[in-house]
């Protein structure tokens, strides 16, 4: 069985526990993820910590991942819902029956962009109105079909998790949370 590859998306001013709490539990399941910068060297988050991402997302847009995550922050969301190769990659994803991730103000691209359609989400509380084109849900996470959202920082590691369960099931899932210890 091949290993799952993941890319994860990052934009100035991603919300860095979302990011780096998703990509910690997603190598500790002994997935692939490649982190994409849109721009060339470290990209700044909401509070100005800097990640050097693995690849410029323009030098992988041809790649095929299992699954793309999307953190939110609020500037970091903007950038990306404007970004036509994101658009692009998000609908060639879903079109391939492949999985999205999106937490936090991340589920707005997805509304933004048409892919929300009918389907069901939860996000961060403040951008609710945002979300025209689906049902929204106070949970925590949601999944429906191939998409995954998630509502804040706080729920970090329950979207971490329900992203490790949808690519190699919760047997993987209960092995990792020996050693994290995390309540999900």
């Amino acid at each position: 069985m091949s290993k799952k590859k993941v890319l994860l998306i990052l934009a100035p001013g991603y919300e860095e526990l979302e990011a780096v709490t998703v990509v910690d539990i997603l190598r500790r399941a002994g997935i692939d993820v490649i982190i994409a910068g849109l721009e060339q060297g470290p990209v700044p988050s909401a509070r100005d910590v800097k990640i050097v991402p693995d690849a410029l997302l323009d030098d992988i847009v041809e790649e095929s991942f299992d699954l793309i995550v999307l953190p939110g922050g609020i500037d970091s969301t903007q950038r990306l819902a404007k970004d036509k190769k994101v658009e692009k990659l998000l609908k060639k994803q879903l079109e391939q029956g492949k999985g999205i991730g999106a937490i936090c103000a991340a589920p707005t691209v997805l509304d933004k962009s048409g892919l929300a359609s009918g389907k069901k989400l939860t996000c961060h509380p403040i951008c609710q109105k945002d979300i025209t084109q689906a049902s929204l849900s106070n949970d925590k996470v949601v999944q429906d079909g191939a998409i995954i959202t998630s509502q804040a920082p706080g729920t970090a590691m329950e979207f971490a998790f329900k992203l490790v369960e949808f690519l190699e099931g919760p047997e993987k899932v209960a092995e990792v949370n020996k050693g994290v210890l995390a309540k999900i």
